[in-house]
């Protein structure tokens, strides 16, 4: 099915197809948007591996995504994939594709913050929350990741049976 609507989007009407033009299509934000998504989708139908991973597979829970719209002052929020676990946590995970270690900056970790704020605002879940990287090749260790990210799953990961 990716493939099936990557050769639509990019493929099907592209005039050009001589040298370079694959950079040139993975370059483009268009193409930037649609791995980004293909990722997701690819990651939302192996949540078994990434329970795996994360070493929770044997403990009961119920995923789902999250999205709070903005309103009355108060900011937005969604959260790619929630794990809520019987084990009173909650893995909240956000799915980043790169094609390198994904680096978490002041802004982003910002952001992230707001989705953990959010979430446990609006849900007045007493759970613990606990954020889970998933990305492609990992996520560079610097001072924004080490007080933020608990774990992480990488593409590899997604892979691997349970």
């Amino acid at each position: 099915m990716c493939h099936s609507r990557f050769y639509l989007k990019f493929i099907e009407h592209t005039r050009s197809t001589g040298d370079g033009t694959w950079q040139r299509l993975s370059a483009s934000q268009s193409w930037k948007s649609w791995s980004g998504g293909a990722f997701e989708s690819v990651c939302l139908k192996h949540i078994a591996q990434i329970k795996y991973a994360l070493g929770i597979s044997g403990i009961q829970s119920d995923e789902s995504i999250w999205r709070f719209v903005s309103g009355e002052g108060r900011p937005g929020a969604q959260i790619d994939l929630l794990i809520d676990r019987t084990d009173h946590c909650i893995s909240i995970c956000e799915m980043k594709f790169s094609a390198y270690d994904f680096t978490i900056d002041k802004k982003y970790a910002e952001e992230l913050r707001n989705k953990l704020q959010v979430f446990s605002s609006e849900t007045k879940t007493r759970k613990s929350l606990l954020l889970v990287m998933i990305t492609t090749f990992g996520v560079k260790h610097n001072i924004y990741h080490l007080g933020s990210v608990q774990n992480e799953v990488v593409m590899e990961d997604l892979f691997t049976a349970p």
